[in-house]
């Protein structure tokens, strides 16, 4: 256990945002006292922020990290009703800022996310920046090395 401590001091804890257009909006990841701790904002639609997600995972439960892409069904179907809704129905009053937040939260549901799965089952995931992607890369591969030497 001494050495899981001494190597995670060695792991700064690391921000990034969700999306480069919600930059207001950011993960912290940091390894403290062997545990791994995320700081995940909740969303409406990816875009308002509503509170703060809390994770705490033992390094050593700690199966797999993985970033890859993903795609936030729900809310590519909100942002493209927003821009298509208003056209269709003539709602032209409306139809300027339905537009630009409809494009806003398209473009928001496509981007990296990070997942991580612990030995007992448990998945976690948060989205990020796609020019933050190698950094939260990097990040997850020292974890890893970290949940490797705490076995």
């Amino acid at each position: 256990m001494g050495c899981v401590e001494a190597t995670s001091q060695q792991v700064p804890p690391i921000t990034v945002p969700t999306h480069r257009l919600t930059r207001y909006l950011r993960v912290r990841l940091e390894v403290v006292d062997g545990n791994l701790r995320w700081e995940v904002p909740r969303t409406l639609l990816g875009v308002v922020p509503a509170g703060v997600r809390h994770v705490l995972v033992p390094v050593a439960d700690v199966e797999s990290l993985d970033v890859h892409r993903a795609v936030r069904p729900f809310n590519l179907v909100v942002g493209a009703l927003c821009i298509v809704l208003p056209l269709v129905f003539g709602l032209w009053w409306i139809a300027a800022p339905l537009v630009i937040f409809g494009a806003w939260v398209v473009l928001v549901s496509l981007g990296p996310r990070l997942d991580a799965a612990t030995r007992s089952g448990a998945e976690e995931h948060a989205n990020v920046c796609f020019s933050h992607q190698i950094d939260a890369e990097l990040y997850m591969t020292a974890v890893t090395d970290l949940a490797e030497q705490a076995r």
